[in-house]
């Protein structure tokens, strides 16, 4: 008696390879997008980390470093005093110490300020050493460190709150309250500080308040 030949000794018909072919190509299909979606997930979390790390970074500094400037007023290169802090709505300038492991220890004059164009706005820091009276024997310091600390900013703002110095014995219940004020060239201190940041094509980073640790009694 003859043997009937089993299916895959008969071979498959074209429909069969037409429909297998076609399963086949969604397959592929399906998964070609969902490892493309896997790679825009990656490159979407690794973005979002970058930012959060960026953001860490640069508030944990000007926190931690703006609230230990120190009180020291100085003499400018005209023999003229200077308030150990002075502030507009886009720089600042103010004292404070480098760690003992950095050139030493010591203080220094940090000038914080927006430079660069709309293209391409940075925030840099100018560290100088600090001399109370640069008209001495000692020549002018050169500046120990010049570098950006963000780039591509769309907003660097600076605010001042504080009482502002009375002159005489006269002051007022707002002035006793406090204000906030874009410009800031007093011998007192402000109460605290806030920079607002927001670089291009970022949401605004929340505000930064700032309390520097020692204030200069009136």
């Amino acid at each position: 008696m003859k043997r009937r030949p089993t299916p895959f000794e008969q071979g498959f018909t074209l429909i069969e390879i037409l429909i297998g072919t076609a399963l086949l190509g969604m397959m592929m299909l399906i998964l070609t997008g969902s490892l493309r979606i896997g790679a825009e997930s990656w490159e979407a979390g690794e973005d979002r980390m970058a930012k959060a790390s960026r953001l860490f970074v640069v508030e944990g500094f000007l926190s931690r470093h703006i609230a230990s400037l120190l009180p020291i007023s100085g003499i400018n290169g005209r023999g003229e005093m200077e308030p150990a802090l002075v502030g507009t709505e886009t720089s600042l300038s103010y004292i404070a110490p480098l760690p003992d492991q950095l050139e030493g220890g010591g203080l220094y004059r940090f000038n914080l300020s927006l430079v660069g164009d709309d293209d391409n706005r940075s925030l840099k820091v100018l560290i100088v050493p600090y001399q109370s009276n640069p008209q001495g024997d000692k020549a002018a310091s050169e500046p120990f460190d010049d570098l950006a600390i963000i780039d591509h900013l769309k907003v660097f703002k600076l605010s001042y709150f504080g009482t502002n110095p009375a002159s005489g014995n006269t002051v007022g219940a707002a002035d006793q309250a406090g204000t906030w004020t874009n410009k800031w060239q007093e011998y007192q201190l402000p109460t605290l500080i806030r920079v607002q940041i927001e670089r291009e094509g970022e949401e605004p980073w929340p505000t930064l308040l700032i309390a520097p640790k020692a204030q200069m009694l009136r």
